[in-house]
C-alpha cells in the first residue's frame, strides 16, 4: 500500500511539472527579423511575468482601434532599461515591434520610447541580432 501512495504521488508531482512547463509558450508567430515601428496611447500595460501585455489605441488608415501586445518577462525588460512607471495608461508611446507572422495586427515588443523620451528595450536596431531578441523572448 505504501509503495502505490508513493507511486501515485509522484506521478502527480510529475504531471504538475509538466503542466507547468508547458505553459511557456514560444515565440515562433513572431518575426523576429523584422521591426515594426508603432505609435498609439496606452490603454493597458501589465509589467509582469512571463510577458509584459500591453494594448495600444492606434489612429492609422483603419481608424482608431486597439492592438494587443506581449513583451519580454519583467526582469528581461528591467535589464534592458524599463523602471516601474515609464509607461501608464493614457501615455502616448512608440514600440518597435517584431510583427505577427500571419499578418494579424500586434506582435512582440522588443523596445519602446516613452511619453518622456526615455528609450528601453533591445538597443540594437541591427536585424542580425534577431535569434538572440527571440531566444530571450522564449526565455533562453
Amino acid at each position: 500500500m505504501k509503495n502505490i501512495t508513493l507511486t501515485l504521488a509522484a506521478t502527480i508531482a510529475l504531471l504538475g511539472l509538466a503542466t507547468t512547463a508547458s505553459a511557456h509558450h514560444s515565440a515562433v508567430q513572431f518575426d523576429f527579423t523584422k521591426q515594426v515601428p508603432i505609435k498609439g496611447v496606452v490603454k493597458h500595460f501589465r509589467a509582469i511575468n512571463p510577458h509584459m501585455q500591453m494594448i495600444l489605441a492606434v489612429t492609422d488608415a483603419k481608424g482608431t482601434h486597439d492592438i494587443e501586445f506581449e513583451g519580454h518577462s519583467t526582469n528581461n525588460m528591467y535589464r534592458n532599461g524599463y523602471r516601474k512607471g515609464m509607461i501608464n495608461v493614457g501615455d502616448a508611446i512608440t514600440v518597435n515591434v517584431a510583427p505577427l507572422k500571419d499578418g494579424h495586427e500586434g506582435g512582440y515588443v522588443v523596445s519602446a520610447v516613452t511619453a518622456s523620451g526615455e528609450p528601453f528595450g533591445m538597443k540594437s536596431r541591427n536585424l542580425a541580432d534577431a535569434a538572440k531578441i527571440q531566444a530571450q523572448a522564449e526565455g533562453k
